[in-house]
């Protein structure tokens, strides 16, 4: 099941948030979003520095798992940050996280001549793409 999605630009500012199935809603979003990043921040700082040999962004961190939920990650090349969150048992999405950057997220933001760069994303195209992909995913309601 599907919680949640988070992108983060590169200086650490979520440009979109969007929840679903998620039962206990959060008292600060905005806080929620910093702790996030700063997590990512630390633990991507971590494993890199703990590693024994240099990390592969195609292949590095790309989820953790909890007994309540799993984090999925997907970083661009330019910085920009795709994070969902779903239930322990979901299946990795780093391929789906992919889709949603290549397909949906360049398409309809970046391609979007009215959008500025870095900002909060608004566009109802992008939000009504990313809304049916996921929603017919396998893992949304599972």
């Amino acid at each position: 099941m599907i919680f949640n999605i988070y992108i983060f630009n590169k200086e650490g500012v979520c440009i979109y948030f969007e929840e679903w199935n998620k039962k206990k809603g959060s008292a600060n979003t905005a806080e929620d979003q910093k702790l996030l990043f700063g997590m990512l921040y630390s633990l991507k700082a971590f494993i890199s520095t703990s590693s024994p040999k240099p990390i592969d962004p195609k292949t590095g961190f790309h989820c953790y798992k909890t007994s309540s939920y799993k984090l999925h990650f997907y970083e661009t090349l330019s910085g920009t940050k795709f994070i969902i969150m779903t239930d322990p048992n979901t299946p990795d999405l780093r391929e789906d996280l992919k889709k949603i950057y290549s397909n949906i997220f360049v398409e309809y933001v970046i391609k979007n001549p009215v959008y500025q760069p870095n900002t909060a994303i608004k566009c109802d195209m992008f939000i009504n793409h990313l809304n049916a992909y996921l929603k017919q995913t396998p893992a949304f309601n599972n």
